[in-house]
């Protein structure tokens, strides 16, 4: 999927404003060779502030972006840098999901998402020194019907504690879902599918004029 820009990205400094191993292995699937630069940027934006959850979430991941962006840039020349920056959250009906405050927290969420329907919103900019690049994508997940055994061993593995809407779908949770609907890596925290497509514009139509 990057093949048409293969021979520019090796002039950039590409950076993930994460520490998340897991987004880092997600580029890497894709052959792009990215530092890890975890943001500070302190995610406190209020919601009723955004009209859709789409605003919300790519004003977080924008916060990322820039507090990496202007960081790495005091260090040197920010020509050739390009910072990609992503937020996640789960929402039922108009109730958002973010990563449990603890175990209690997980399994009161878990139980709210069995047997029924959440969107996954996944929102990503992709920052560099002539603008910014931002989308958001989204995936509806199905629940199986969770038993309180199912949900509490589930819990106990400690697998959910760190995710937004207390589950994962590549580890053991996944065994919780039905079907998806839309990017499975979406639910991951990047969808592969639109971030290539938006890294090959920001080359070959934002870097090119």
């Amino acid at each position: 999927m990057l093949a048409p820009i293969k021979h520019l990205l090796s002039n950039y400094r590409v950076v993930l404003a994460s520490g998340s191993p897991r987004r880092q292995e997600m580029v890497k699937i894709l052959g792009l060779n990215a530092e890890l630069c975890p943001s500070t940027f302190e995610e406190n934006l209020n919601m009723a502030d955004y009209k859709e959850f789409s605003e919300y979430i790519e004003a977080t991941a924008l916060g990322k972006a820039e507090e990496v962006f202007t960081r790495l840039s005091a260090q040197g020349d920010n020509k050739n840098l390009i910072v990609i920056a992503a937020d996640t959250m789960v929402t039922l009906g108009e109730e958002v999901y973010g990563k449990p405050k603890n175990a209690e927290d997980a399994v009161r969420m878990l139980k709210k998402l069995s047997g029924a329907c959440n969107r996954v919103f996944s929102g990503v900019v992709l920052k560099h020194a002539g603008g910014v690049r931002k989308f958001t994508d989204t995936a509806d997940v199905y629940f199986s019907q969770l038993l309180p055994e199912q949900i509490q061993s589930y819990v106990d593995s400690g697998d959910p504690l760190d995710k937004a809407g207390a589950y994962g779908i590549q580890g053991p949770g996944g065994a919780m879902i039905e079907r998806i609907d839309g990017d499975f890596y979406c639910v991951l925290g990047l969808p592969l599918n639109r971030f290539c497509r938006e890294l090959n514009k920001l080359f070959l139509e934002d870097l090119s004029s």
